[in-house]
């Protein structure tokens, strides 16, 4: 491959962020699908037996004791609270916190802010808003703030077709450096795999930019990258 412009981001910086983000894509999944579970009233919401849940009239709490769902490590509390500790009613809002929570050896701290939509009961939307940071194993904190819509897609479930569907726009923070997300074709994923398995964002650093592909629908950690130049190449993380 031939050097890249001053315009392009490098493959390094790319790999390097897809890492952080599916910390925040995993945990995003993770919640819509418990509160899908609670909507459909199964006793079997979280995936995962040696995670402990607590409902009250005003909360539902998961405790992780080294949880592994799909690949990933969780371990820690976190708090859903709100819509009187239920999926009652069509609509609903719940703030989420986090307490002593590590997913695969990132500490997180922060909140999120869910709000779902049953109004069609095959496909439940969530807009999650994120203001969080994840430290890793190192002591370096990253920040990650942004919006993202999941809609999920139940009828198609052990079908052909994504199970879920994400857009939306967020800004990872890493050394001073601030990356912006923008999806610019819907990101699917399917249950029983852990990665995203296809569509496009685009991200941008210092007026730096490069686009990733996540192909067509193959269950893997593997993206094109594009750059400015209309050079591309793959990569993995």
């Amino acid at each position: 491959m031939n050097d890249l412009n001053d315009e392009s981001l490098t493959p390094e910086q790319v790999k390097s962020q897809m890492q952080v983000n599916s910390v925040s894509d995993g945990l995003d999944e993770l919640v819509t699908e418990l509160l899908i579970n609670d909507k459909a009233g199964k006793s079997n919401k979280t995936n995962t037996d040696c995670a402990t849940l607590v409902f009250s009239e005003e909360s539902i709490s998961v405790a992780y004791d080294q949880c592994n769902i799909q690949g990933n490590t969780l371990s820690g509390t976190m708090v859903l609270t709100g819509n009187n500790g239920s999926t009652d009613g069509s609509k609903g809002n719940f703030a989420v916190t986090f307490t002593d929570f590590t997913y695969n050896d990132y500490i997180l701290n922060g909140t999120k802010t869910l709000s779902f939509d049953f109004s069609d009961p095959n496909s439940p939307t969530f807009t999650i808003v994120t203001d969080a940071t994840f430290e890793d194993a190192h002591g370096d904190i990253v920040s990650w703030k942004g919006n993202r819509v999941l809609s999920w897609h139940l009828d198609q479930i052990n079908a052909e077709g994504a199970d879920v569907d994400c857009t939306g726009d967020w800004e990872i923070t890493v050394d001073g450096i601030t990356y912006q997300f923008t999806v610019t074709e819907p990101l699917s994923a399917n249950l029983g795999c852990a990665y995203i398995t296809s569509g496009v964002i685009q991200l941008e650093a210092d007026g730096k930019m490069a686009s990733l592909d996540f192909g067509r629908g193959s269950c893997d950690q593997t993206g094109t990258v594009t750059y400015p130049n209309g050079e591309s190449e793959e990569i993995s993380w």
